[in-house]
C-alpha cells in the first residue's frame, strides 16, 4: 500500500515539476514574441528565458510555430476574458462595437505589443505557414459571433459578410490604433472614430453617430 502510494506522489511530483516547466518556457516565449517578434526568436533563446535545458523545449513543444500557437492562443483568452468583463449586456451592434473597441484599447495599453506580437502574419515569411491564419480566425471570432448575432436581427445592410468582416475588423484595428498613438490620438478619440466609421457602413440604421 506504502510504495503505491509513494509511487503516485513521485507521479504527481513529476506531473507538477512538468506542468511548471511548460509555463516558464510559456511565459518565456511571451517575452521573447513581444521583444523580438516571431522570426527572430529561436527555440534555444526561449529555453535559455526559462532557465531550462534545450532539449526541454522539445519535451513540451515540436516547433517554434507550435509554441507560437499556444502563445496567441493564451493572448486571445487573455482578451476575450477581458473584453467579456467590460461588455455588459447590450440590445445593439453600435452599443457593442463601443464598449468592445475600449476594451481591446484599454487590453493593448496594459499589454503593450502583446496583440501586434500574437496578430504576427507568418505567411508573408513562409507562403506554406498556416499558423497567421489560425490566430487570426480566433482573434476574429468574437467579431464574427457579434456581426452574425446583429444581421439575424436585421441591423445590418443585407451584403454585410459576418466572417469576412470580422476578419476586416482586426485587420483595421492593428493597423490603425498604432497610427492613432502615433498622431497623439486619445483612446477615446480612437474608439469613436472607429466605431464611427464601422457604424456607418455596416448599420443600416445608426442613431449613435
Amino acid at each position: 500500500m506504502t510504495d503505491v502510494a509513494d509511487g503516485s506522489l513521485t507521479t504527481d511530483r513529476a506531473s507538477k515539476r512538468k506542468a511548471e516547466k511548460r509555463e516558464r518556457l510559456l511565459a518565456a516565449a511571451r517575452t521573447l514574441f513581444i521583444q523580438r517578434g516571431y522570426h527572430e526568436t529561436r527555440p534555444q533563446d526561449i529555453a535559455r528565458e526559462a532557465d531550462v535545458a534545450h532539449g526541454t523545449f522539445y519535451s513540451h513543444f515540436n516547433d517554434k510555430r507550435e509554441i507560437f500557437l499556444a502563445f496567441a492562443s493564451e493572448a486571445q483568452e487573455d482578451l476575450h476574458n477581458y473584453v467579456q468583463e467590460r461588455v455588459p449586456d447590450v440590445a445593439s451592434f453600435e452599443e457593442y462595437i463601443q464598449y468592445s473597441l475600449n476594451a481591446i484599447q484599454e487590453f493593448a495599453e496594459q499589454n503593450p505589443g502583446l496583440l501586434r506580437s500574437a496578430l504576427v502574419d507568418t505567411k508573408v515569411f513562409d507562403p506554406t505557414d498556416s499558423t497567421s491564419k489560425v490566430v487570426r480566425s480566433k482573434f476574429a471570432s468574437g467579431f464574427v459571433r457579434i456581426l452574425e448575432k446583429a444581421k439575424k436581427n436585421e441591423e445590418l445592410y443585407e451584403d454585410v459578410d459576418p466572417e469576412l468582416i470580422g476578419h476586416a475588423m482586426i485587420g483595421l484595428i492593428q493597423s490603425s490604433a498604432p497610427q492613432a498613438y502615433r498622431m497623439g490620438k486619445s483612446r477615446d478619440e480612437f474608439v469613436k472614430l472607429m466605431a464611427n466609421l464601422l457604424c456607418r457602413g455596416l448599420v443600416k440604421n445608426p442613431t449613435g453617430i
